[in-house]
């Protein structure tokens, strides 16, 4: 989906706001603004102009005034510091064609003259592409033992900080990282779920704005979170109904629809939604694998009384729909890294929604972004 990307000021605004309101100590860390002459300089010294954003962002921080993790990529360096790094990255690979010329998978070289890193951290650079050509002000990451990479990059340095800013605001992650503070109240990016530092506890940063995010993002429809049906939806409610009757259940009428137009795929490569064509033998092989299951305390339909197992992940999560006494059923999950059973207390609509939107406080599920997700049918 396009969307409208804020301006850098207006995401170092949020970023600087959030910092004075939830890590003070990390805002100090930031420095003032460069001297638009110094980065003139910089631009005639590397024979090339930098965009937009890069100068916006520095004119509101010349980089760090010492490190810190302030950012889930490396920490962003003064004008003078990118100058010294791309100096020091001519040099090296000077007229040497195996540094210069693109290889590998990634079909990038080790270094190219019109990238500009403008952060920077143990050897490797987030560089700034400014070749030309459509990509020009895209990110990605020139590693100091192997060759550039812009794949899991961003278009710009604009779009990052944004996304950088709405984490910190809203919740969430960026490139698998999530903010935390420190015992002493400094940010500090990590890898989700990675909440030690040095044998101290890391505690999750404060998102002031999540709750009416996740309520935003709950409020999407299925058509926004997965494209249209994958399957004949009429066709497949008569299958489903008729295998649940031989079944002995009535099964859950938002289940039976969305199963019947969206089943059998696998979305975002990890979750397996099992649909109408293959419920029946799916009931059947887990109902006897799962017959003696310690972790699963329900026998797993067509066993009489059983929990509907509606899908799993590619981790080994296994998810249920579970019967209740008011005749609602409830999702639920073994979750295969933990070694438990979780009761989500919600139905299959209000899970299944809020899971593909990013919407669920869950530690055992990608946070994704609200879609589209990539729907894949699995073959019979």
């Amino acid at each position: 989906m396009s969307f409208l990307v804020p301006s850098v000021r207006l995401s170092w605004d949020r970023i600087d706001a959030w910092l004075r309101m939830y890590a003070p100590t990390s805002y100090e860390l930031l420095a003032p603004p460069a001297d638009p002459d110094r980065i003139e300089a910089a631009q005639e010294e590397m024979r090339l102009r930098f965009p937009a954003d890069l100068v916006e962002s520095l004119l509101c921080h010349d980089g760090l005034l010492k490190w810190g993790n302030l950012l889930p990529g490396k920490p962003p360096q003064p004008v003078a510091l990118i100058v010294d790094h791309w100096r020091m990255c001519e040099e090296i690979a000077g007229d040497d064609m195996d540094l210069r010329e693109a290889w590998g998978p990634s079909g990038e070289p080790w270094w190219h003259i019109r990238w500009i890193p403008w952060a920077h951290g143990d050897g490797d650079a987030q560089v700034i592409d400014m070749r030309e050509g459509p990509e020009q002000g895209r990110l990605g990451t020139a590693c100091h033992d192997g060759t550039g990479h812009f794949g899991d990059g961003w278009p710009s340095l604009a779009a990052y900080l944004a996304e950088v800013a709405d984490v910190l605001d809203n919740g969430g992650m960026v490139d698998g990282c999530v903010p935390y503070l420190t015992r002493d109240g400094e940010l500090w990016w990590s890898f989700e779920g990675d909440a030690d530092l040095n044998g101290e506890p890391l505690t999750p940063a404060p998102a002031p704005g999540r709750e009416a995010a996740l309520a935003a993002r709950a409020g999407r429809s299925l058509a926004e979170l997965l494209g249209p049906p994958v399957r004949s939806a009429g066709d497949g409610v008569a299958v489903i109904e008729a295998v649940a009757s031989d079944w002995g259940v009535v099964l859950p009428a938002d289940y039976v629809s969305v199963a019947a137009a969206y089943g059998d795929v696998l979305i975002s490569d990890y979750v397996y939604f099992c649909g109408a064509r293959d419920l029946r033998a799916y009931g059947e092989e887990w109902s006897r694998l799962l017959a003696d299951a310690p972790s699963v305390p329900w026998p797993v339909l067509p066993s009489p009384g059983g929990a509907l197992l509606w899908g799993h992940t590619i981790e080994g999560d296994r998810l249920f729909l579970v019967a209740q006494a008011d005749g609602t059923w409830n999702v639920c999950a073994f979750r295969r890294g933990w070694g438990d059973w979780q009761d989500t207390g919600l139905g299959f609509g209000e899970w299944f929604r809020g899971a593909l939107a990013g919407a669920l406080a869950t530690d055992w599920l990608p946070q994704w972004e609200p879609g589209p997700h990539p729907v894949d049918p699995v073959d019979a």
